[in-house]
């Protein structure tokens, strides 16, 4: 069993998933992490993310959720506030998604054959940041930052032993990718 996924990025209102749903095992495990990727790169670059359980409680968000205040304002009215949950967000935010999700396959294999440099997610919160190469084969970009930014009450997650997941220490964190030749001041 275990719960389903969606990575939420509060301050532009929108969120993404697997399509027809994304248990935590199938988003690791398949080329989906290659979107995340590509969004923290591009359209979510510097903004705060989280990978919010459908077992997540409200008022079990992480600081850094919580001391910004982030909640979400009703479409209907600027004074309705809504808590951050799973079901709030498909009704409220705006779904990225690609029309064919091979798309996302190829996405990171055009990238490293178009730029040699060395690509480099960073945590902008915290100031660190996670070398490719330091990581085992297979791990992409993607998969470094979504193991980190997991958020539930609840920590069913569908993958043996991952349990620590549901709490991840970047959730709620900033984050951009960035060639790692312009890396300064930050611990890897």
């Amino acid at each position: 069993m275990g719960q389903y996924w969606q990575v939420v990025c509060p301050s532009k209102r929108e969120y993404t998933t697997q399509l027809f749903g994304g248990k935590l095992s199938e988003l690791l495990f398949s080329s989906w992490a290659n979107i995340l990727c590509d969004l923290i790169e591009h359209e979510w670059a510097g903004n705060r993310l989280i990978c919010i359980g459908d077992y997540l409680n409200p008022d079990h968000l992480p600081a850094t959720i919580q001391q910004d205040n982030l909640h979400l304002i009703s479409a209907e009215s600027d004074a309705t506030s809504k808590p951050l949950r799973y079901d709030v967000v498909e009704e409220e935010f705006e779904l990225w998604s690609y029309e064919e999700e091979e798309e996302a396959a190829t996405l990171t294999a055009m990238e490293e054959s178009v730029s040699p440099k060395i690509r480099v997610p960073r945590d902008l919160t915290t100031s660190q940041y996670v070398f490719k190469d330091k990581v085992p084969s297979g791990i992409t970009l993607g998969h470094i930052v979504l193991m980190r930014i997991c958020w539930s009450s609840d920590n069913s997650t569908s993958i043996a032993g991952g349990g620590y997941l549901a709490e991840g220490v970047w959730a709620g964190h900033k984050f951009d990718i960035v060639d790692a030749d312009t890396l300064e001041n930050m611990d890897g």
